[in-house]
């Protein structure tokens, strides 16, 4: 066979494989991306996801838009994206209650929170925060643990109630601190920072954004932050670590999709997840609401993470006997 030959057949050969190779990501983003938050208008998981979208739709060259599907703490929403096809048009923003603390609470989870998602990347963390009311007369977290364990039984914490955030994590200080304090639960946020402000419960651990503007106003006194470093919102407060606890608890929100999406289009959202956190507009947005953007290193380290993240949390509600039923 001639060299002339071999040279054309090689030629067709190379046009057959480019012609079959995959072209999702070519062609993805082809029509308008919806990212369904699985919680109510107006909250911190939702502002974020807002933000966000916002930002993507330049990147991808389509319009993303978001879809609010709350109910039943937030599996209705998280189902509906589980059972959307996988070709990257239905996207779901995440939660760490949902992901870490839900599967331990609740009976009959309808899938499982980490295995039936194809996680993309993490978008925002912050840290929780203990706080108590201008006038206690705690100035820092030792003189509250000293009063916890001199005093059992007589300092109060207020939480969302039994299998919140809130309450998971003043468990956990509980249990790191050999304290004893009396849960008070509130049916929400502002319920309990009016609960605090008014005196009705000693002390309580809330995410930062949540109270940051009582804060920054010196309506509440915040001894301490959950992160493993200050919170550049609030720099001025200590972490826990600092204060003698060795907790660390940080909520975290991501992006994800449904099961057994092609790598190349989780591959073209993490690229452009990378983007969004580096945008100096996102950043200052999401630090005004208390929180810090970032991106996980790969869709595999988010993975990871959340895996860690759920079996560690496990461990807290077992150890503590937390049982919403």
């Amino acid at each position: 066979m001639t060299n002339t030959k071999l040279r054309l057949l090689f030629s067709v050969a190379m046009i057959l494989v480019i012609t079959t190779m995959p072209v999702h990501a070519q062609q993805y983003p082809a029509r308008p991306i919806k990212i369904v938050v699985p919680w109510p208008v107006g909250g911190a998981t939702d502002n974020v996801a807002r933000v966000v979208a916002q930002k993507l739709s330049p990147i991808l060259g389509q319009q993303v838009l978001v879809e609010n599907r709350p109910g039943a703490t937030g599996t209705i929403g998280t189902q509906l994206v589980i059972q959307s096809p996988p070709d990257g048009y239905t996207l779901l923003f995440m939660a760490a209650s949902l992901h870490t603390f839900s599967p331990h609470l609740m009976k009959n989870m309808p899938f499982d929170t980490v295995t039936d998602i194809t996680p993309i990347s993490m978008s925002v963390l912050f840290p929780y925060v203990l706080a108590v009311s201008p006038d206690s007369p705690y100035k820092n977290v030792t003189d509250l643990i000293k009063a916890g364990k001199s005093q059992p039984g007589k300092l109060t914490y207020g939480s969302f109630g039994i299998g919140s955030g809130p309450n998971i994590v003043t468990e956990l200080f509980k249990q790191q601190t050999g304290t004893d304090i009396l849960h008070v639960p509130y049916k929400g946020g502002s319920q309990l920072t009016t609960g605090l402000l008014g005196n009705e419960v000693t002390m309580m651990f809330d995410s930062l954004p949540s109270p940051l503007g009582q804060i920054r106003g010196g309506k509440i006194r915040a001894l301490a932050v959950t992160g493993l470093e200050r919170s550049p919102v609030v720099p001025d407060v200590p972490t826990l670590k600092e204060s003698g606890v060795n907790i660390e608890a940080i909520i975290w929100l991501g992006l994800g999709g449904p099961p057994k999406m092609a790598p190349d289009i989780v591959s073209k959202l993490f690229d452009a997840m990378k983007q969004v956190a580096r945008d100096q507009e996102v950043q200052k947005r999401i630090s005004d609401m208390g929180a810090q953007a970032t991106v996980s290193s790969s869709p595999q380290q988010f993975r990871e993470f959340m895996l860690t993240e759920r079996e560690r949390w496990g461990r807290v509600i077992r150890e503590a006997k937390i049982s919403p039923d």
